[in-house]
C-alpha cells in the first residue's frame, strides 16, 4: 500500500496524467456525421493529439484549437498533432477549409505538401486532396506552399493545383508544359470561387461581414 502511495505522489508531483492522456489539443464545434476515431463526434468533445477527424457522405465537422479552426465537408479525414505549440493537420482525404485568426499558428501536409500563413494576420484558406495532386486556395491574405524543394506564395484569392511527388507527378510532367511550370498549377479564379464558397461561409464567424 505504502508503495502505491508512493508512486501515486510521484505521478502528481511531476504532473504527470495517471491515464496518459496528454494535454487537451481543442474542441468539436460542429458535427453532423462526423467522427472522432472510431465514435461518433458531438459538439464539445475534447480533441487530444493524436486523433484522427473524418465525415461520412453529406457529413460536416467543425473544430477549434486556439486561434485556429477548420472545418471538414463531407467525404475528409485529418490527423491532428501539435508540434511545438503549432496545430497540425495531416488531411487524409478529401478536403479541409481553414482559417487562423491574428497572431495564430497552423500547419497543413497532404503528401509532402506543407501549407501555413505567410504572416501572423488573420488568414483563411482550404486544402483539397486529389488523386494525383493538392489543390490550395487562399481566401485571406497569403499562404507558403511547399512541395518538395519548391515554394510559392500563394496569393489571397488565387488557386493552385500542386501536383503530387511520385507516379502521379511523373505522369503529368511528361508534357513540356509541366516541366516548365514545375509542379504549381495556377487554377482560374472563377473555378476557385465557385470550389471554396461553402467553406469559407462556414468558417466565417457571425460577428464578421
Amino acid at each position: 500500500m505504502r508503495r502505491i502511495l508512493a508512486m501515486t505522489l510521484a505521478f502528481l508531483l511531476t504532473g504527470i496524467s495517471l491515464s496518459g492522456q496528454s494535454a487537451p489539443l481543442g474542441v468539436v464545434t460542429l458535427s453532423a456525421g462526423g467522427h472522432l476515431n472510431n465514435t461518433a463526434a458531438s459538439v464539445g468533445t475534447t480533441i487530444y493529439s493524436g486523433d484522427r477527424l473524418a465525415t461520412e457522405v453529406n457529413g460536416t465537422l467543425g473544430l477549434r484549437s486556439g486561434s485556429a479552426q477548420l472545418q471538414l465537408p463531407e467525404n475528409s479525414a485529418i490527423l491532428v498533432t501539435q508540434e511545438d505549440a503549432t496545430l497540425t493537420a495531416v488531411l487524409q482525404r478529401g478536403s479541409v477549409g481553414f482559417r487562423v485568426e491574428s497572431g495564430g499558428a497552423l500547419r497543413l501536409i497532404a503528401a509532402d505538401v506543407r501549407v501555413r500563413p505567410q504572416t501572423s494576420a488573420l488568414t483563411a484558406g482550404q486544402m483539397t486532396l486529389e488523386n494525383c495532386a493538392v489543390v490550395v486556395t487562399s481566401r485571406v491574405q497569403s499562404l507558403e506552399v511547399t512541395a518538395g524543394k519548391e515554394t510559392k506564395i500563394v496569393e489571397e484569392g488565387q488557386s493552385y493545383r500542386v501536383v503530387i511527388d511520385g507516379s502521379c507527378a511523373n505522369h503529368n510532367n511528361k508534357s513540356p508544359i509541366a516541366a516548365a511550370h514545375g509542379r504549381f498549377f495556377l487554377i482560374p479564379t472563377v473555378v476557385a470561387i465557385i470550389t471554396g464558397l461553402a467553406v469559407q461561409e462556414a468558417l466565417e464567424s457571425p460577428d464578421r461581414p
